[in-house]
Formats: C-alpha cells, sequence, structure tokens
C-alpha cells in the first residue's frame, strides 16, 4: 500500500467518527503529516461544528509550514455555518494536498481544489476515489438526484414473510439481528412506517445513541393516541396523510409535522412525501415497513439500499404476509435489481446488504 493510500484510510476511518451526526454535511476526515509523521488529526463531528480540516490545524502543535494534508474529501470553498477551510489551508502553507474524491456539491465541485493550485499547493485527487463516494454515499445522492437517500430494512423468514397468516410477527429474527438493527437507525436521519405497523407494533423507533425523525405514512391518520412516540417523542414524529377528519385530528398529540396530501388510487405521492422531508433538512431516510409501503417504494423505483435480514425459518401460508407486498412488478424485466450485493451471517441469521443504480431512477 502506497503512503498516500494508508493515510486516506486513517481519514476513512475518522469521519466514520461522526457518522449519523453531520447531515446535511457529508462525513469528513483529515490527517496532517510532516517529515513522515501524523501530526494531527480531525473529523466533522456535527452540521454546523469545525470541519475536519479546521479540526486537524487547530490541534496541531508545530508549524504546518511544509506539510502534507489528508482529506477523504475536496475541502470547500464557500462561506455556509463556518468559514471556507481553503483559506485556512493556504494560510497555514501546506505544501500538498491529497483528496479522495471531489466534492459533488455544485458550490464545490474541484473549485477548492483549482484554488490550492492557484496558490502553489500541489493537489493529488482521487487516491481511493470509489471508497471514498461509497463512505459518502448519502451525501453523493443527495447531490445527484436532490432528495433523501432511501434505504429499506426487512426482517423476513426464510420464503420471504414476515408474519404468520395470524399476524404473528415477533420476533422472527435473531436478538443480535435486531440489536443490529438498531444500530442501523443511529446512521440515518429519519425512520418511516406505515400506518399499520405502526398500530401492530407500537415501536419507538429509536436508535442506541440518537433519537431520529419518525415519520408515518397514513392515509386515514389511524394513529393510537397512547402510543409510544407521541408520548416520549412528539416532536420528532412527521405525518402524511390525506384525512381531515376533525374528531380524528383532535384525537392525536400534536406532532411537529404535519403534511395533508393529496391521494392518487388510494396512496400518498412517495416523490412528494421525499421532497417535503428534504425540505426539512432530512437527507437520508430508513424505511422499516410495513408490506405495502416497501412495495410502494420499491414499485416507484425510489429505493437506493437495502438491508434484508433473512431467518432460517419456513412461515408458509397463502395468507402469511410478504415483506415486499403492493402491485409488485408486472414483468421480470422491470424487476428492482440489487447491485454490489454483499453478503454476512449474523447468529443464524443472514443480511443482505445490496445497492442499486441511480441509472435505473
Amino acid at each position: 500500500m502506497s503512503k498516500d493510500s494508508y493515510y486516506i484510510k486513517e481519514t476513512f476511518k475518522l469521519a466514520r467518527k461522526g457518522e449519523g451526526y453531520t447531515s446535511p454535511n457529508p462525513l469528513v476526515g483529515a490527517v496532517i503529516v510532516k517529515d513522515n509523521k501524523i501530526v494531527a488529526k480531525g473529523y466533522h463531528k456535527c452540521s454546523g461544528f469545525p470541519h475536519a480540516e479546521i479540526e486537524a490545524i487547530r490541534k496541531a502543535k508545530i508549524d504546518l509550514n511544509g506539510s502534507i494534508l489528508y482529506v477523504n474529501l475536496e475541502p470547500c470553498c464557500h462561506f455556509n455555518k463556518t468559514p471556507p477551510c481553503v483559506d485556512e489551508i493556504i494560510k497555514q502553507k501546506i505544501k500538498r494536498v491529497v483528496v479522495s474524491t471531489v466534492d459533488p456539491n455544485p458550490q464545490v465541485n474541484g473549485k477548492s481544489i483549482r484554488k490550492l493550485r492557484k496558490a502553489g499547493i500541489e493537489v493529488k485527487v482521487g487516491v481511493l476515489a470509489e471508497e471514498a463516494k461509497k463512505l459518502n454515499e448519502v451525501f453523493f445522492k443527495n447531490m445527484q438526484l436532490g432528495r433523501p437517500f432511501v434505504v429499506v430494512k426487512v426482517a423476513q423468514s426464510l420464503d420471504g414473510k414476515i408474519a404468520t397468516f395470524k399476524g404473528q410477527s415477533k420476533w422472527i429474527t435473531s436478538v443480535a439481528s435486531r440489536e443490529y438493527s438498531r444500530l442501523l437507525r443511529d446512521k440515518y436521519d429519519c425512520v418511516l412506517v406505515g400506518a399499520n405497523t405502526f398500530k401492530q407494533d407500537n415501536p419507538c423507533l429509536n436508535g442506541t445513541k440518537k433519537v431520529p425523525y419518525k415519520a408515518i405514512i397514513s392515509t386515514k391518520l389511524k394513529i393510537p393516541a397512547d402510543s409510544h412516540i407521541l408520548k416520549k417523542t412528539p416532536e420528532k414524529l412527521i405525518i402524511f396523510t390525506s384525512s381531515q377528519n376533525k374528531e380524528i385530528l383532535n384525537s392525536v398529540s400534536s406532532p411537529s409535522f404535519l403534511f395533508f396530501l393529496k391521494e392518487n388510487r388510494g396512496e400518498l405521492s412517495l416523490k412528494r412525501i421525499l421532497k417535503l422531508l428534504y425540505k426539512m433538512g432530512i437527507c437520508s431516510v430508513f424505511i422499516e415497513g410495513g408490506s405495502s409501503v416497501v412495495g410502494s417504494f420499491f414499485s416507484s423505483k425510489l429505493v437506493d439500499k437495502v438491508y434484508f435480514f433473512i431467518a432460517p425459518k419456513i412461515i408458509g401460508g397463502d395468507h402469511a404476509l410478504s415483506s415486499v407486498g403492493g402491485r409488485g412488478s408486472p414483468h421480470l424485466k422491470l424487476c428492482s435489481s440489487i447491485k454490489k450485493m454483499e453478503i454476512k451471517f449474523i447468529d443464524d441469521d443472514i443480511l443482505i446488504v445490496g445497492d442499486f443504480c441511480s441509472s435505473s431512477r
């Protein structure tokens, strides 16, 4: 492994420390090297906090003149919540900057690299670029599509069922798989479910370290007033409905966000829902059911990533609920296809993680 690759990998490790907290900003880590030694490290901790490059520069205890800066994403060159990193890099007389990938944000997108080179700083771009893009898959998709990154998580039996014909669903997968699912909630901005899942399971939908936003799609506004979310974190609740029933509305504790949308064939527009969420600053959505909601997202070609937890159990039955419901694909050539599939084992369960190509949408 080259020195550049080694230090860029170190920036990846640092960047991941901010996972789940930097939105709408990307995950960024920075390493400063002088005389073949790491003299400072930094990572972006939270939106509004100093960027990784500034963190590293502030931690350095020596003169950085002649040093090398490694960063997994092109430094910023514009004012937002924090000043531009590029200006500080030039001010510190850093002689070389190694960037894994160009920032897809139109406000940056190569401008910082040009500014650094104009200032006489050597810039190398493209070290482990694909790995860097994968690390910031949410941010890259936000910039490309102008909507939240959509993740579907399913816990099912080997034959694709998420409940028995009597409706029993607790628990199909192992304790370890369920804990892994909770960890995934920490990564994303919002957990989304349908009304039936919300009503039957009464979930809290929290992660292990943070409380994400919770979105519910409920055309008829079937929201139990004694649900965990309404009692504990109503300020994190987002409801999408078409119901204008005042009696039902009065029975629901006021959520922070309530959107009334028009129905089309008994469904709400998922594209409209994603647009509204993105406008709120929600950059990633983690869908946990139910069957019809998951099916609708697949049918609408809006899914970017999947986590399928599969237990070695056969539930069977024509009336047992399948994990992906809705209308489904009429032809095999129209089916959603997983790309870059990864398979893991969690206790006796199988976890399949896969991506979808944006070109199909």
